[in-house]
């Protein structure tokens, strides 16, 4: 008797484990097929679609996950730098007799706010006279009121700053550049050689002293884009790579154009560029042979190692 009372003690054990078992992978399977769900819904997978463009043979990444956010923080060990407002309020020629102050002292930002607002300034009508035959010309487009409106903001903006100081934009973007100031190279590199010969009066040099100047400055332009792009800059990355492919400087261009956009798909956080560059990308891939290829990426992993040493980011608007 006290046998058989064990016996069934003993299969009430087994019978109550069998079920909790069979409960717990009842109540686990359920919670795989939901976390699948919410993994695989129409939403998130074209989400990723659109994200992430893949590219045959060619080596591409993920964006950061901080880009769907709109709004690119600090990454990893990469500082991601904010730039400063350089547009001041009211007129700006009752803040330029300190900033100027500021910027011989030494202040670098001060500076490049100077040479930001000189260059603004340099489009806008210097005097009455000027700004009634910009606004004849103005009123001649469907989007009148809408133009008219910025070039009366931007004519009340620099009022008072004589044509002479807008030039010299360029003087205090070049004291900025020269110190490192990565905004001010930014900037550097986006003007073209034909402003630059403008607005400095070079036009009407003989032409062995203007081609001479000219070239002088296209390289100081890309000596301060590459200084940009080695401390994060992405628009310095895009400007190089595009400069390269056009050929416009000596060198292996379409080398040094892959390796850059390589640069750019490793740390650019804006789904919208990641999706242009490996495009072009592909393109180059189909016109560069192995070794070039292989040059290309070497050269984009010392460039690398060099920007993740200096730990800092500064990414397109």
């Amino acid at each position: 008797m006290a046998l058989r009372k064990i016996n069934i003690y003993r299969i009430s054990i087994i019978f109550i484990a069998s079920l909790a078992i069979i409960l717990f992978n009842w109540i686990n399977s359920n919670s795989v097929s939901n976390s699948s769900n919410v993994e695989l819904s129409p939403q998130n997978t074209l989400l990723l679609k659109s994200t992430i463009k893949k590219i045959d043979d060619i080596p591409t990444k993920r964006p950061n996950a901080n880009a769907f956010a709109g709004k690119p923080i600090q990454n990893a060990q990469m500082v991601v730098m904010h730039k400063p407002s350089w547009k001041l309020d009211g007129n700006f020629k009752d803040h330029l007799d300190k900033l100027i102050i500021i910027a011989a002292s030494g202040d670098i930002e001060a500076n490049y706010i100077i040479a930001m607002n000189f260059r603004y300034c340099y489009y806008a009508p210097v005097d009455e006279t000027a700004l009634e035959k910009k606004l004849e010309q103005t009123y001649e487009y469907s989007d009148a009121d809408i133009a008219v409106d910025k070039i009366n903001e931007r004519y009340k903006y620099c009022f008072g700053i004589k044509q002479k100081q807008r030039n010299q934009f360029y003087e205090y973007l070049e004291v900025a550049s020269n110190n490192g100031y990565v905004l001010a190279q930014e900037v550097f590199g986006s003007i073209t050689p034909e402003f630059f010969m403008k607005s400095q009066g070079y036009e009407e040099l003989e032409r062995s002293d203007f081609i001479r100047k000219r070239d002088s400055f296209i390289e100081q332009k890309v000596s301060f884009l590459e200084q940009a792009a080695k401390n994060g800059s992405i628009k310095a990355l895009t400007k190089l790579s595009n400069i390269n492919h056009s050929q416009i400087i000596a060198g292996n261009g379409y080398v040094k154009s892959y390796a850059f956009n390589q640069l750019i798909l490793e740390f650019t956080q804006n789904n919208e560029i990641y999706n242009r560059y490996s495009w072009f990308q592909q393109k180059l891939y189909s016109q560069l042979n192995p070794e070039e290829i292989e040059n290309a990426l070497t050269m984009s992993e010392a460039w690398s190692a060099k920007i993740k040493l200096n730990g800092t980011l500064y990414l397109n608007d």
